[in-house]
């Protein structure tokens, strides 16, 4: 599997960061993934794990990151709350 990254996040210290790629199958399928990686001395970065964003969600998780960041008073760290329900 190839992927391309499409940008990188920095976490809380240089071993550690969010990236936002997009891999590619051998049959030409794509899709977005969130990685959380880690620095190994030996290996480079490491995928700690991944996280595949459906086609259907790429949007909804744009206008919500949009809308939330644009009605943000300063230009400062903001926190989003995030409501989740378990299917059951």
């Amino acid at each position: 599997m190839q992927s391309s990254i499409i940008n990188v996040f920095p976490g809380s210290d240089e071993g550690r960061r969010l990236v936002l790629a997009r891999e590619f199958e051998e049959n030409g399928d794509s899709q977005l993934v969130l990685r959380q990686e880690t620095l190994s001395g030996h290996d480079g970065w490491f995928v700690q794990s991944r996280i595949p964003i459906e086609a259907g969600q790429v949007a909804a998780l744009k206008m919500t990151l949009t809308s939330r960041l644009a009605d943000a008073p300063s230009r400062s760290a903001t926190k989003l709350r995030i409501k989740s329900a378990l299917a059951g």
